[in-house]
């Protein structure tokens, strides 16, 4: 797909969806930047990526604190000299509870981790972008941020939402300089831990329920949601700007 040698960055790689992400990307032949917040988890990755043949750096980032993110690519700057994608995957959702019910610190964290993230990331990327005249970036926002959540709650919801509008802002101003913006909005995937977690604390007859309202009847999987974003970081999605792509199943349709 044309990623011989480009400099691809996914946050939050260590688990879920952005490591398949990564494992997708290093079978490509990208250089992959594997980054979380633990260390063991990212290293994981990497080692899984190069014994598959592939080429990859684990980096140890908190992307919600803006030194740490700036140290992050000034890394990769300082050993490759460059960035083609930035992947901005790194995220998750607070327990499901009622707005009334939500702290502000609970409110901080999630909406620090889906979208202050996006904001850092992007904002230490976009000098670099800017002066190649090219790259892509991809924001994963969620069927929550077009619609509502039944496995987190409002503060998550209200994230991914400012993920899809972020991503169409950057996409406009970025369109110029060949950089291409977008986004995804997958749904329900049986991404790992956290989202078996919060699926398992249902009764069979509430998945059931959930399961009868996709129309294909099934959860999506990581790889599904890696192959559209691999797209969008291709060539071949050089006229896509400021777009969502939605991977739910027909669960949303806008």
């Amino acid at each position: 797909m044309g990623f011989e040698g480009k400099v691809v960055v996914i946050t939050g790689s260590s688990s879920g969806i952005g490591r398949e992400i990564a494992l997708e990307f290093g079978k490509e032949g990208a250089v992959v930047i594997v980054n979380g917040r633990n260390e063991a988890a990212i290293e994981k990755v990497a080692t899984e990526i190069k014994n598959n043949g592939g080429t990859a750096l684990g980096i140890r980032a908190d992307v919600t604190q803006k030194d740490e993110v700036e140290n992050l690519f000034q890394t990769i700057i300082e050993k490759y000299g460059t960035v083609d994608v930035l992947v901005n995957n790194a995220g998750g959702g607070g327990d499901a509870k009622k707005v009334e019910d939500i702290t502000e610190d609970e409110w901080d964290i999630v909406v620090n981790r889906n979208l202050k993230s996006v904001f850092f990331c992007t904002q230490a990327v976009i000098g670099i972008l800017k002066k190649q005249k090219k790259g892509r970036i991809i924001n994963i926002s969620s069927q929550a941020g077009r619609a509502l959540t039944i496995l987190a709650g409002p503060h998550y919801a209200s994230a991914k939402a400012g993920v899809i509008s972020f991503t169409k802002q950057v996409a406009k101003d970025l369109a110029k300089y060949n950089v291409t913006v977008n986004a995804v909005a997958p749904g329900i995937i049986a991404s790992g831990d956290r989202l078996d977690n919060s699926w398992n604390s249902f009764s069979t007859e509430d998945r059931d329920g959930f399961l009868n309202d996709i129309p294909v009847g099934r959860l999506g999987t990581n790889s599904e949601v890696a192959h559209v974003v691999l797209f969008l970081a291709s060539e071949e999605a050089g006229y896509i700007v400021g777009a969502t792509i939605d991977v739910n199943g027909g669960r949303w349709m806008l």
